[in-house]
């Protein structure tokens, strides 16, 4: 059922990350972006690649999964 918060709420914002940091038990790892690895899709892509000019965040850098 929709009410005032369901119909005032438009989604997260363009730059929000695709996993918040408080999913990540130890928190998050920082790519050389400077932003932390929930701004990286699967592929490693930086959502915010266009300010940036992030290239990938390096595979050691990805938190393993049981430390989610």
């Amino acid at each position: 059922m929709s009410g005032p918060v369901s119909d005032s709420y438009h989604g997260p914002p363009n730059d929000a990350p695709y996993l918040p940091s408080w999913c990540y038990k130890y928190g998050p790892r920082i790519c050389p972006c400077g932003h932390h690895e929930g701004f990286h899709n699967d592929k490693g892509e930086c959502l915010l690649a266009h300010e940036c000019q992030c290239a990938g965040i390096p595979p050691h850098l990805i938190t393993p999964i049981e430390n989610m």
